[in-house]
């Protein structure tokens, strides 16, 4: 047996190699170490193979737009939102509860979910004081132009012609059969949200817990989904360059904190809750009082219930309001462009409001 390079034998070494592995017979330790050197090399070749495939996909995304790197989280900056470990995926998904993507008509009624979050709005309560409004944009560092939630000041009804009425004009006598109110708006979280069908890299998804919310470091700031939105809820960021909405202020909900526009509001219009929970205070109210959505019909599911919603606002009658207030209007409409003049705010890439 030949001698090795320091002039020990290869006998020699390995047996002190058996006296380190406690004295085992010399057979049984030439086969230990034998499988060891196996399972090392064997690792070791599986590791150089992943590596080279990710340097590979590396170098192929460098070639690719920015935005075709969300698939591949080396490429993305570590900027505490996108690492498994941020503090935003923390907070989105704090139970780690799982993402619905899409077949939301298919989901069995039976289904009995850990949570339902929705709002109840009580409008004989809201007097329209704005503080939702104020409180909403201060929580989540919304910026100047756009808003998650808005009131809009609603009037229904009409003069009615009467002989005895108490308004005079050079038509006649009118009798005012007009009512206007406050309407707060806000995203639906739809049990079927359009929004989530139309992304085309899966950013906007629903939670198990209904919950419609935007994974941001995916958003493309496309606006398709901002277009698909039945109710004018979502808007673009101009500040993120991403579509953006009401997440219920998810970051207070997985801590068990009640969302800001509620714990704001000084007439108690806005109740929050669990609609599993047959105590709380959500599934009471809906139990007790008539409840009505905007725009039903839409097949959508919304998961805001209003109480002393006017019918004749349920459906088209909900775009109809007065524009007396900048804040007063839905953001993604044209009388909020109209009003404002078009051009509220330029962003980083020099486009108007609302474009990406």
């Amino acid at each position: 047996m030949g001698a090795t390079q320091n002039g020990t034998s290869p006998v020699f070494g390995r047996r002190t190699a058996v006296q380190k592995l406690g004295g085992i017979s010399l057979g049984a330790a030439l086969l230990l170490l034998a499988a060891r050197g196996k399972r090392v090399y064997a690792v070791a070749a599986t590791v150089r193979h992943q590596w080279s495939g990710e340097k590979a996909q590396r170098d192929y995304y460098r070639t690719k737009p920015r935005w075709a790197s969300w698939m591949v989280p080396q490429l993305n900056v570590r900027d505490g939102w996108s690492e498994p470990t941020a503090w935003m995926a923390t907070i989105e998904n704090l139970h780690r509860l799982p993402y619905i993507h899409d077949n939301f008509n298919r989901l069995l009624p039976v289904t009995k979910l850990a949570h339902h979050w929705v709002m109840v709005i009580d409008l004989r309560k809201c007097i329209g004081c704005q503080a939702c409004v104020v409180a909403c944009k201060s929580e989540n560092n919304v910026p100047v132009g756009v808003y998650r939630t808005w009131v809009q000041v609603v009037e229904t009804g009409a003069m009615v012609p009467d002989p005895a009425g108490s308004v005079v004009t050079d038509q006649g006598r009118f009798e005012p059969n007009v009512k206007r109110f406050s309407l707060p708006r806000l995203c639906n979280h739809c049990d079927s949200p359009p929004c989530v069908e139309v992304c085309p890299v899966k950013a906007t998804f629903k939670r198990e817990d209904g919950l419609v919310l935007i994974d941001y470091p995916k958003c493309l700031g496309c606006g398709y989904c901002i277009n698909a939105c039945p109710y004018d809820a979502r808007f673009f960021n101009p500040i993120q360059q991403t579509a953006d909405k009401c997440t219920f202020c998810v970051q207070r909900l997985d801590r068990g904190l009640l969302p800001a526009c509620v714990t704001s509001c000084v007439g108690r219009a806005r109740i929050f809750g669990d609609l599993n929970d047959p105590h709380s205070a959500v599934a009471q109210l809906i139990a007790q009082y008539p409840t009505a959505h905007l725009k039903s019909t839409m097949g959508t599911k919304p998961q805001v219930y209003y109480i002393g919603l006017d019918g004749a606002l349920s459906e088209d009658g909900a775009d109809t309001f007065n524009t007396i207030y900048p804040y007063a209007v839905g953001t993604n409409t044209e009388e909020y462009d109209d009003l404002t003049g078009k051009v509220l705010l330029e962003t980083p890439s020099g486009g108007e409001r609302g474009t990406p």
